[in-house]
Formats: structure tokens, C-alpha cells, sequence
């Protein structure tokens, strides 16, 4: 019976260990599983740095999910917009390829916003959301700190997994603080490796600015070179840091920063690092942020020979080069190594004009502006003193008045003719006088003139005057005689020959008149003769008929037969002699009348 007592009590304590150690690990599994659940970070890299007033410096927003899958995030991140500027915010190259909206920013209040994902989820320790670039306004300490923000985890529900946001923390140097003159360059030891000699594919020129932000670089590795090391920063004399036990012989760096960075490269042998090559990359991608066009205060808008303004603000590279179209020519380029903002134009004539230009920076990205404007013309110039009408003996003096110390093209022209082209000048006190080189042929003239200033403004054309010049007195009578018996002998010549056929066609006349009266007494004697013998022809077949007859005499047939001929003949006998007598009788009415 204690036997049985004392083997109960040991497996209850056995059963009590076993229940103790479950409930332990469910405990330190759950509080694992907590701690695993919940540990996603948001930082900034650089989180800190030192950099010039002036000069621009890009920050990455980084995530790092501590194993655990995610598939979004937003954050809000907060600057001084007092202390720095944002010139860009790039998302190239983030782990993100769905955004609910664009990545955002304010300079006025001072913020950056992002709030993007990625369906199939990331995993790593440091995925890269996006980069923001700054520009730095003032000298001193900055912060810029997430205000706000999120990590949601793969897992269906949308966990915010995020436990702490690193913010950043930097020093801008006033641009007097390391003068030029302080900066001392890297010397090499004796017998070390010469400055290594960088090529690229990507970024060939190192004094251009470029718009691709991943620059490929390579070297050749002399012989002998043991190690080496490089940097890319924004310092253009700084001394490389990262070593490369194993030389390597070219690289490639991603999302280089808007602005000049430079990739700092040195080689080691056995007695040393030898020189340093700085290798300036210049990166500009964004277009200039605006472009004014405008003339001076106080342009003289009569002047043919303009000149604009344009002020292009570009937070990167300068402007140098610049598009232009006027009016419907052909575009032209203007280029400048000051960055100068003033643009000549080819002379113009006055009335409305248009602009468009387009600025580049260095880079070559480029924005278009539009400008219109009036050129003015002053008064035109004013006939005082011309002849209306002259004789084409005497040489006109023709006075005017216009604008001081002016050129005034005048223009002459006979109407009917070619126009004549004259050039004076008027005095001090705006007067022209205009004589003609000779005399004027009879006719009219029409007399204009435009002026042209001492700055090239020219004027609107002169009203329009004539001038009739005539022949002298005696000349005109003898003309005007000349021009009456011209039209009086003519008309008296055709007077004659109108009576002479008058009297030609009477006598015609009449003759005709008497012609056809005889003709007409011939054919009515000769139609009778002619019917009379037709009717003793018949009249004699009919006696031969009957005379050949036994008994002398015709049938009833016969004998009605030469009666029906007789009679016809002597009625064609009678219509043709009518007709016969109604022509001679219309002739005679009508040559009557």
C-alpha cells in the first residue's frame, strides 16, 4: 500500500514538470512570435553628414522588415523648409512598384509624403523606398525626422509591423568656412602608383552635366597594384576610404545624387597608396523650374532693335543655351558662357511680334516660354509744301517735316509707271526738302515718304499726294487744236463717204428698179408666147388624131382630155403672170419707200 502511494506521487510530479515546461515555451514562443511580429524600422541614410551652404545632398528613405514580409508603407518626413529645400524626390530603384500617390513635397510647409507597395511582399535590411535630394539654404545644425508613419506586414491582414523611425541629423557649413586656399591635396609617397586614369561609358566627360544617374566606371590596374580604395561623396579633393583588398577594375554606381558628386579612386603597391583621381559626375535630371521673358523697365518700343530678358530659375546646372523663334522664321540659337539672361533680336519692323524660347541647362533638359510684344511706329512723316499742279517745264521743291535727324525714303511715281525711290534727311528741326533730278513728264505723280530714326524706329508711311504736270500755255492751245481737228476731220471724212454711198445706193436704186421692170415685161411676153404655142400644139395633136381617124372625129374621152389641158395651161398661164407682176409691183414699193 506505500509502495502504491509513493509511485503515484512520483508520476504526479513528473506530469507537473511536463505541464510547467509546456506552459513556458507556449510563453517564450508567443513572446518570440510578438517580438518578431512587430520589428520593421524606417530610417534615413545618410543619418548624418556635413555639407556646404548652397550645394544639394540626397538622403534614402530605407526600410528594414527584420525578416518579416511586408507589402507597404507611408511615412510623413518633416524639415526646416528655413534650413533646406527639397530639389527632388526620385523612386527609381524603389522596392515599391505600386504607389497610392506619388511621392509629394512642400517647401512652404516643409514636408516629404509617400505612401506606396508591393503586392508580392520584400523581405530585407534595407529596401529603398525612395531618395529625397536637399538643398542647403542657411550654416548650421538641421534635423529632418519622420513625423508620422507605417509598415504593414504580408499577412493578410495589414499589421502595422513598425517600431522606430531613425531620423536624420545634419551640419551645414557655411561656404566661407573652408576656403579654397585650405584645401590640401593628398601627396604620395615616393614609388607609389600613379593617379589611376578613369574612363566611362556612361559619363565620358567629367566637366558636362548628365541626366543618367547610374554612372559606369572602369580603370586599367597597372602592374604591381596590390590594393585599392575609393569614396563617392560631394567634396572634390576628399581621400577614398573603402579598400579593395582584391583589386577590382571597374564599377558602377546607382541613383547618383542631383548636383556634382565626385568618385575619389587611389592604388597601393609595396611602397604605398600613390595619387589620387577626383572624377567629377554632374547630375541633372529635372527641367528648369521656371522661365520669365520680359524687356527692361523703360524699353523704347519704337527701337527696331529689341532686347528680352529672360530669367530661368534651374536649381542644378546653369543656363547657357537658348532656342529662339520670332515670329514664323526659323528658330536660332543663342548660347552664353556668362548664363547671361539678355537676348538680342534681329531688327524689326513695327507692328506684333511673338517669342518662343526654349532655355536648356547643362544637362540639356529644357523648358518653353512665350512672350508678345508691340514695336511701335512714330508719326508719319507730313507734307507741308507741293504744287498740285505744274507745268512739265518747271523742277518741283517739295518740303516736308518729321521726325529730327531722321532719314526719310521718298517714293515718286507716275501713275502707269515705275516708281522712283529718293533718300533725305531732315534737320535738327524735323524739315526735309525733296527736288527731283529733272524735269516731270505730263502726267500724274504720287509723292509718299517713310522715316527711319537715328536708333533705326521707323515711322508709318506719309499720307499719299498728287501732282498734275501739265504742258505750257501756248502748248496746250496748240494741243488742244491739234486734239479738235484730230476728231472734227475724221468725222467730216466719214460725213462724205456716208453721202457719197447714199447717193450711190439711190442710183442703184433706181437702176435695179427699171431692170426689173423691163425683166418683168420680158417674162410676162415670153411666158404668153410660150403658152400660146403650147395650147397650137395641142390643139394641132388633136386635129392630127382626129384626121387620122376613119370617120374624122374623137372620142368623147379624148376630146374632154384636150379641153382639161387647154384649160390647165391657160390657168399655169395666168398664176405664173401674177406672180410674175406681184415681184415687179414689191420691188417698185420697196425701192419707193
Amino acid at each position: 500500500m506505500i509502495m502504491k502511494n509513493n509511485f503515484l506521487t512520483h508520476t504526479h510530479l513528473e506530469l507537473v514538470v511536463k505541464l510547467a515546461l509546456y506552459l513556458l515555451g507556449c510563453v517564450i514562443v508567443y513572446i518570440l512570435s510578438a517580438t518578431t511580429l512587430h520589428a520593421a524600422t524606417l530610417s534615413l541614410s545618410p543619418a548624418t553628414g556635413v555639407y556646404q551652404a548652397n550645394t544639394t545632398f540626397s538622403v534614402t528613405v530605407l526600410v528594414n522588415t527584420k525578416g518579416q514580409p511586408i507589402n507597404a508603407s507611408e511615412g510623413t518626413i518633416r524639415f526646416n523648409p528655413n534650413e533646406l529645400s527639397v530639389v527632388s524626390v526620385n523612386r527609381s530603384g524603389s522596392i515599391f512598384n505600386l504607389w497610392v500617390a506619388e511621392p509629394t513635397y512642400s517647401n512652404s510647409v516643409g514636408t516629404v509624403s509617400f505612401s506606396g507597395g508591393l503586392p508580392s511582399g520584400y523581405t530585407g535590411s534595407a529596401g529603398n523606398i525612395m531618395t529625397v535630394t536637399f538643398r542647403a539654404l542657411g550654416s548650421g545644425p538641421t534635423k529632418v525626422n519622420f513625423s508620422g508613419g507605417s509598415v504593414l506586414a504580408n499577412d493578410g491582414k495589414g499589421t502595422n509591423v513598425l517600431t522606430s523611425m531613425g531620423n536624420g541629423s545634419y551640419t551645414v557649413q557655411a561656404a566661407s568656412v573652408v576656403p579654397e586656399t585650405e584645401i590640401i591635396e593628398y601627396i604620395a609617397s615616393a614609388n607609389t602608383p600613379t593617379a589611376p586614369i578613369i574612363k566611362s561609358a556612361t559619363h565620358s566627360d567629367p566637366d558636362a552635366w548628365h541626366t543618367n544617374k547610374t554612372a559606369s566606371l572602369n580603370w586599367v590596374i597597372p602592374q604591381g597594384v596590390t590594393a585599392i580604395r575609393t569614396l563617392l561623396d560631394q567634396n572634390p579633393t576628399s581621400i577614398p576610404t573603402k579598400v579593395y583588398d582584391t583589386p577590382i577594375s571597374s564599377i558602377e554606381l546607382p541613383d547618383l545624387p542631383e548636383g556634382k558628386s565626385y568618385f575619389h579612386i587611389q592604388f597601393k603597391n609595396a611602397d604605398g597608396w600613390g595619387k589620387v583621381t577626383h572624377y567629377r559626375l554632374a547630375i541633372d535630371t529635372v527641367r528648369p523650374n521656371s522661365i520669365d521673358i520680359s524687356h527692361e523697365e523703360g524699353a523704347d518700343l519704337s527701337n527696331p532693335n529689341q532686347v528680352l530678358l529672360v530669367a530661368v530659375d534651374d536649381a542644378t546646372s546653369e543656363v547657357k543655351r537658348f532656342q529662339v523663334k520670332l515670329d514664323n522664321s526659323d528658330p536660332f540659337e543663342y548660347r552664353t558662357d556668362s548664363g547671361s539672361s539678355t537676348i538680342p533680336l534681329p531688327q524689326l519692323e513695327p507692328g506684333y511680334h511673338s517669342v518662343i524660347i526654349e532655355a536648356f541647362d547643362e544637362a540639356g533638359n529644357s523648358i518653353i516660354g512665350t512672350y508678345s510684344f508691340t514695336v511701335i511706329s512714330f508719326e508719319k512723316p507730313v507734307f507741308t509744301e507741293y504744287p498740285s499742279e505744274m507745268n512739265e517745264e518747271v523742277i518741283p521743291v517739295i518740303k516736308g517735316i518729321t521726325k529730327p535727324r531722321s532719314i526719310v525714303a521718298i517714293t515718286l511715281q507716275k501713275v502707269g509707271s515705275e516708281p522712283a525711290y529718293y533718300q533725305v534727311n531732315s534737320d535738327d528741326t524735323g524739315e526735309f526738302i525733296f527736288i527731283p533730278e529733272g524735269t516731270l513728264s505730263t502726267g500724274v505723280y504720287e509723292l509718299s515718304a517713310v522715316a527711319t530714326d537715328e536708333h533705326g524706329a521707323l515711322s508709318d508711311k506719309s499720307d499719299i499726294v498728287r501732282i498734275a504736270v501739265q504742258q505750257p500755255g501756248y502748248l496746250r492751245i496748240g494741243s488742244m487744236l491739234i486734239s479738235v481737228l484730230s476728231i472734227v476731220i475724221p468725222l467730216l471724212v466719214l460725213v462724205a463717204a456716208l453721202f457719197i454711198g447714199f447717193l450711190y445706193l439711190l442710183r442703184y436704186a433706181r437702176s435695179f428698179k427699171t431692170e426689173v421692170r423691163t425683166e418683168s415685161a420680158e417674162a410676162l411676153s415670153i411666158l404668153g408666147q410660150e403658152f400660146s404655142t403650147l395650147r397650137a400644139i395641142v390643139r394641132q395633136q388633136a386635129t392630127l388624131m382626129q384626121e387620122a381617124r376613119k370617120n374624122n372625129k374623137l372620142t368623147k374621152t379624148e376630146a374632154a382630155m384636150i379641153d382639161a389641158i387647154d384649160v390647165a395651161l391657160q390657168s399655169s398661164q395666168a398664176k405664173v403672170a401674177k406672180e410674175i407682176k406681184d415681184v415687179s409691183a414689191l420691188t417698185k414699193d420697196k425701192l419707193n419707200n
